[in-house]
């Protein structure tokens, strides 16, 4: 796969801080060039501040100079390990939407950006930045939870529906595992209830129903995998049963998995309120990086 332009937004975070290492740990692997992306945020946070200032211009351009001394900082961080980077601040409403333009714009292979697993009723109300660049971004999407404290990637798993989606985050994952030596992990959740009739009768599993479909799935998963992976990679098959985003984001936590590749399917409008996205709440819940992959990237 081809890093050699990586977009990673950066808002001085802790966790922006932690995806800027993995960007440069990219950007060593790769070769790539980094860009340092910061969006001056008016009144993002309370409309109603306007109100209290006189000057905007001028409020702007003194906000304008701490931020360009931050980035200045962050430039030379990656700089000095010898990493390709350059750096765009712009004014803006919503990060997330001049981040998106931006991606429009910019021939980018990659994103790479913390985010900081807002959950409850503050999701409700702010949202996340990294969830809507997650679920509109052209290219491929690493976010970075602010309690990671790893670089490498020894262990990456990959859920796979068998469809065309999960296919290109196969390809994704089989390309990382390679540069990064890293052993491959295929999960697929079976989301399917059984009849509540099956629980008076003590059975509280499909695979107590189905005994060998543990079996003919793995089987399936080998040869959806097959063609795609790189000889030599090591890998596991596992399949369990529940909902699909708590099953991949539970099983990553309890094996020490160091990345998450998995597609998304790019459900907007009612489709997407209605169903929301089992991706965006793998990235909302995970504490290990997550790569998010659509069908068509650049």
């Amino acid at each position: 796969m081809n890093f050699q332009r990586i977009l990673v937004p950066v808002d001085f975070s802790d966790c922006s801080s932690k995806a800027l290492d993995y960007a440069i740990r990219f950007g060593e692997l790769y070769g790539s060039e980094l860009t340092l992306f910061h969006v001056i945020t008016l009144f993002q946070e309370d409309v109603n501040e306007i109100e209290k200032v006189q000057e905007l211009e001028a409020y702007v351009k003194k906000q304008e100079q701490k931020i360009h001394k931050e980035i200045e900082k962050q430039f030379h961080r990656v700089s000095d390990r010898g990493v390709n980077v350059r750096s765009e601040v712009q004014r803006g409403i919503s990060a997330a939407d001049a981040i998106l333009e931006y991606l429009e714009e910019q021939p980018f292979d990659l994103v790479i950006m913390g985010t900081h697993g807002r959950t409850g009723l503050k999701h409700l109300i702010q949202g996340s930045v990294a969830e809507k660049v997650v679920r509109l971004s052209p290219v491929p999407v690493l976010t970075i939870h602010r309690d990671v404290d790893k670089i490498e990637f020894d262990h990456i798993l990959v859920p796979v529906d068998f469809s065309v989606h999960s296919r290109r985050a196969v390809e994704y994952a089989s390309s990382l595992a390679k540069n990064f030596n890293a052993h491959l992990i295929f999960l697929h959740v079976i989301e399917q209830e059984i009849h509540p009739s099956f629980y008076a009768a003590g059975v509280s599993s499909i695979f107590e129903i189905d005994k060998t479909l543990k079996e003919r799935v793995v089987e399936n998963m080998q040869e959806f995998v097959s063609d795609v992976v790189s000889d030599g990679l090591t890998m596991d098959y596992v399949v369990t049963e529940g909902k699909a985003h708590k099953e991949i984001v539970d099983y990553a936590r309890n094996h020490s998995v160091d990345l998450i590749v998995i597609a998304t399917h790019g459900l907007t409008g009612l489709e997407y309120l209605l169903l929301g996205s089992t991706t965006e709440k793998v990235v909302r819940w995970a504490t290990c990086p997550v790569l998010t992959v659509k069908r068509e990237s650049k």
